[in-house]
């Protein structure tokens, strides 16, 4: 069976337990993994990222249970083991990391800045028993400064984004190792869409980096915040 069929057999299996008679659901090449749906009473239209291209069908099965729950408000359930499991995987991250950094715009692609490597960072937060080796980890600068948002990732996909604005050398190294340590925590707390994503436990891992307050007085001199 192709995917697409499979995709679509899938979810109207499961939207006719939720009442729905007619579910279409298509791939679409969504940067970060999410589905996005259109409905009125008895039909629904989804388009479901093409991470799950390659999923087999008790994961596809998975993820429509849980659309459809939270769409009907039928429970706050997080998605099944099984599909937790398969896109937590090593094979998922490594098969699909490329696809999301090649429709990621605003990243160079490398750690190595003008004038900051995030390496160096990553190399003196281990040193501090702060971070564990991943060589699936990917970190990349922006191209052009994010002053919004100077530190981001993608959980599933394990990557971290650093805003250029702290590729500079009048950045001291401890506020860039800050920010990076911030999304390494993210990225290391693995993917839970349904949890607090700054809860106390996150904050907690926090405040084991030695100068937090430091480089959070030194990001809000500039009205930067993570």
């Amino acid at each position: 069976m192709e995917t697409a069929e499979l995709l679509n057999e899938s979810f109207a299996d499961i939207g006719k337990k939720y009442g729905y008679e007619s579910v279409t659901a298509e791939f679409s090449s969504f940067k970060e993994f999410k589905v996005k749906w259109r409905r009125s009473c008895g039909w629904i239209e989804l388009e479901v990222s093409d991470y799950l291209k390659d999923a087999p069908r008790d994961v596809m099965e998975g993820m429509a249970d849980t659309i459809f729950s939270k769409i009907t408000r039928r429970s706050r359930n997080g998605y099944p083991q099984r599909m937790m499991e398969w896109i937590s995987s090593d094979d998922f991250v490594r098969g699909k990391q490329r696809t999301y950094m090649e429709r990621s715009r605003n990243v160079t692609g490398t750690p190595v800045g003008e004038h900051v490597d995030l390496k160096d960072s990553y190399e003196r937060l281990i040193a501090l028993g702060l971070a564990e080796r991943d060589g699936d980890l990917m970190m990349t600068w922006t191209k052009q400064p994010n002053m919004k948002r100077i530190g981001y990732c993608s959980v599933l996909m394990k990557v971290v984004i650093i805003s250029s604005m702290l590729d500079s050398e009048s950045v001291p190294e401890f506020v860039t190792d800050y920010v990076l340590y911030h999304e390494l925590i993210h990225v290391g707390k693995g993917f839970d869409p349904f949890g607090q994503r700054h809860g106390a436990d996150f904050r907690a891992l926090e405040r084991l980096y030695p100068m937090q307050r430091e480089a959070e007085e030194w990001l809000r001199k500039l009205r930067l915040y993570l």
